[in-house]
């Protein structure tokens, strides 16, 4: 089985230092020896599932989201999401050295978490963890899902599949997404867990909440460099 892994490193100010691996199947981008060997609780799949988890608590006990999270939460929780890290990211493509907040660091490490959970609304995400850019600015969040949408409806097309002409259907992705990022954060703060998780998800959910307009106003923004491609 080929592994390929995923390594975020926080340094703090003190020389500590917080290192999180995350081994995935290079075929499926599954984790491997990632989840708890413990659910906790607060993971249950019909606890604060969202309305529209196609999932059934008969043959999912967890929800796969929480659950590829739920080691993160055991690990990082307390920390101060306002201290400034020095993070270094490896993977097999490139080494990151960036200065971040543990918000910012550890909300990047969470979205590929949720890309590479078996959750089927953030299964759509799987393509860009592939190629995962840790601290994304929120331009280029914006231009790689709209590429990796594009590319989906090329496929489908390929495959005699009905295809998108618009990006309606990426925008109904992002909203249940926003449904997933509240049911987790519903779950943790039940479970008295509202710490530095649940804050970091918090940008997540703000994002996709308005990622319509601000995708509309990135890509207008971004229209004169297609300029080439519209003028033939």
């Amino acid at each position: 089985m080929d592994i390929s892994k995923v390594q975020y490193k926080l340094i703090f100010t003190d020389a500590s230092e917080k290192v999180l691996d995350l081994h995935l199947r290079s075929d499926s981008l599954t984790p491997v020896a990632w989840l708890p060997a413990k659910p906790p609780e607060w993971a249950a799949l019909d606890n604060h599932k969202c309305s529209h988890c196609p999932l059934s608590s008969d043959q999912h006990a967890f929800c796969p989201a929480a659950l590829n999270l739920a080691k993160l939460v055991e690990e990082c929780n307390e920390l101060d999401l306002l201290d400034t890290v020095k993070l270094v990211v490896k993977t097999a493509d490139r080494v990151v050295v960036v200065s971040a907040t543990v918000q910012k660091s550890l909300g990047s490490f969470i979205g590929l978490l949720m890309a590479t959970s078996d959750c089927p609304p953030a299964a759509f995400f799987r393509p860009t963890a592939r190629f995962h850019l840790p601290l994304a600015t929120e331009a280029e969040t914006i231009f790689r899902a709209v590429a990796t949408y594009a590319s989906a409806q090329l496929l489908r097309r390929e495959q005699g599949k009905e295809a998108a002409a618009d990006l309606e259907g990426l925008y109904k992705i992002y909203a249940d997404l926003e449904i997933v990022n509240t049911g987790i954060s519903a779950r943790l703060k039940t479970a008295g867990l509202d710490g530095t998780i649940a804050k970091s998800l918090m940008e997540w959910d703000v994002f996709s909440g308005m990622f319509a307009m601000r995708a509309e106003e990135v890509m207008d923004k971004m229209r004169p460099l297609f300029s080439a491609y519209l003028e033939k």
